[in-house]
């Protein structure tokens, strides 16, 4: 298994991850009348992650290695909160809004929202991707 890096200062962003091919997207929830309801399940698996380097051109998805949110260590929202902006949740449509705890470093962009799919993007220069064991 592997993980994720910090490009920065090589503190760990993911708990062990494991590649696989990017699933579809997710259908949005029927009959959702509150905003909570309105927010897809996660695209993908625990302990799982894609490379979505070409998202289609109007998918509104940023390029990047897709994880579980759950998946997440090490980060937390950016400081500019101009970048934690949506409708029902989070979105992507101000960069990247995931910073590292360790440096500040910006890592990813977190994705919940009623019109987008319910993921984290790792921003590729940003982060590596390690075998090692601690």
């Amino acid at each position: 298994m592997a993980r994720f890096l910090c490009f920065a200062c090589r503190r760990t962003i993911t708990a062990s991850v494991r590649k696989i091919p990017l699933p579809p997207w997710k259908e949005s929830p029927e009959g959702a009348t509150e905003w909570f309801e309105r927010i897809k399940a996660p695209r993908m698996p625990p302990g799982t992650y894609a490379a979505n380097h070409r998202p289609g051109e109007f998918s509104g998805e940023p390029p990047g290695l897709v994880v579980h949110p759950d998946d997440v260590r090490g980060m937390r929202l950016h400081p500019d909160t101009s970048r934690i902006t949506g409708c029902c949740g989070i979105n992507l449509l101000d960069g990247p809004n995931l910073v590292c705890e360790g440096c500040g470093a910006e890592l990813a962009v977190r994705q919940a929202d009623c019109h987008t799919e319910n993921q984290v993007t790792l921003v590729t220069e940003a982060v590596i991707l390690s075998y090692a064991d601690d």
